[in-house]
C-alpha cells in the first residue's frame, strides 16, 4: 500500500484550486487489492494535499485492514508549493504509527515527531531532526514538478522528505525516444511519461523506480512499479477525476 500511495503523488496541476483523483491498485497475480484517493486544494497563498490508500478484498484481511494517509500543508511562493507540515500515518486494526515532519525555513531544519499506538494506547514517542533540509516533500515535489521541467532536459535530481533516507534524493527521468515508445506500449496510454527513482528498495524492487503517465490536465492516468518480489508488477489506474478551476 505504501507504493500505491507514492504512485498517486503525480495527480494534479497547481493551477487548479481543487482536484480529486481516485485510483484502483493491482498487485501482480493477486489482481485488485487496493484503492486510493488523492485530494488537493490551493489558493494564491496556501495549499492542502491529502492522499489515502486502503487495502481491499483479501489484502484487507491479510494486512489487518491496512490504511495509509499522507498529508501536506503549507504555503505558495512564486507559484510553488512549500510545505510547513508533512504527516505520514500508517495503521491497521491494532497499530497506528504517526510521523509528523515540521519544516523550519529559518534554521533550515526539519523536525520529526513520532507517535506509535497499539490497541489505542501510546507505546512510543520520540523527536529528532532529519540529517538534511529540503524545501519539498514527496507530494509537493510531484505537484511542483511540471514547473521544473525544461525543453531538451531529461534527467533531474531533487531533494525531498520521502526520498533517500539520508539525503532526500529523488531522480526524475523525462522519458523520450526508444524508451518512451517501450513504456507507451507497456502501459497502453498516452501522455507525459516520467520515471521516478526514490533510491529505496521498496518491496525489494530495485531502487523503487516508478513509471508514471500523465494526461493533458496534469493528472496521472497510470503508474507502474515493475518486478516486485513476491508480487509481480504493481499498477495504479485512474478511475475517476474531478478538477475545479
Amino acid at each position: 500500500m505504501r507504493v500505491a500511495v507514492l504512485l498517486l503523488g503525480l495527480c494534479a496541476l497547481l493551477l487548479a484550486k481543487q482536484i480529486e483523483a481516485e485510483y484502483k491498485v493491482s498487485y501482480g497475480i493477486f489482481g485488485r487489492m487496493g484503492k486510493s484517493l488523492a485530494k488537493m486544494e490551493s489558493n494564491e497563498t496556501n495549499y492542502t494535499i491529502e492522499v489515502v490508500g486502503k487495502a481491499t478484498g483479501l489484502a484487507k484481511i491479510f494486512s489487518n485492514s491496512r490504511v495509509e494517509r499522507y498529508m501536506s500543508k503549507g504555503f505558495v511562493k512564486n507559484g510553488l508549493l512549500r510545505p510547513l507540515v508533512f504527516v505520514k500515518i500508517r495503521q491497521n486494526s491494532y497499530k497506528k504509527d504517526i510521523k509528523k515532519f515540521t519544516f523550519d525555513y529559518k534554521t533550515k531544519r526539519i523536525g520529526v515527531e513520532r507517535h506509535i499506538y497499539k490497541h489505542g494506547k501510546l507505546v512510543q514517542h520520540s523527536f529528532s531532526y532529519l540529517p538534511f533540509f529540503a524545501k519539498e516533500d514527496t507530494l509537493t515535489l510531484y505537484f511542483n514538478i511540471r514547473r521544473y521541467l525544461k525543453p531538451q532536459k531529461y534527467l533531474y535530481t531533487f531533494y525531498a522528505v520521502g526520498g533517500e533516507r539520508h539525503t532526500g534524493r529523488i531522480d526524475v527521468i523525462v522519458e523520450h525516444g526508444k524508451r518512451l515508445k517501450e513504456l507507451q506500449k507497456l502501459l497502453g496510454v498516452h501522455g507525459l511519461y516520467l520515471s521516478v527513482i526514490l533510491h529505496q528498495k521498496i518491496f525489494a524492487s530495485k531502487q523503487g523506480e516508478l513509471h508514471i503517465a500523465i494526461d493533458k490536465d496534469g493528472v496521472a492516468k497510470k503508474a507502474l512499479l515493475k518486478d516486485v518480489i513476491a508480487f509481480g508488477d504493481i499498477v495504479a489506474v485512474l478511475v475517476r477525476k474531478r478538477v475545479v478551476e
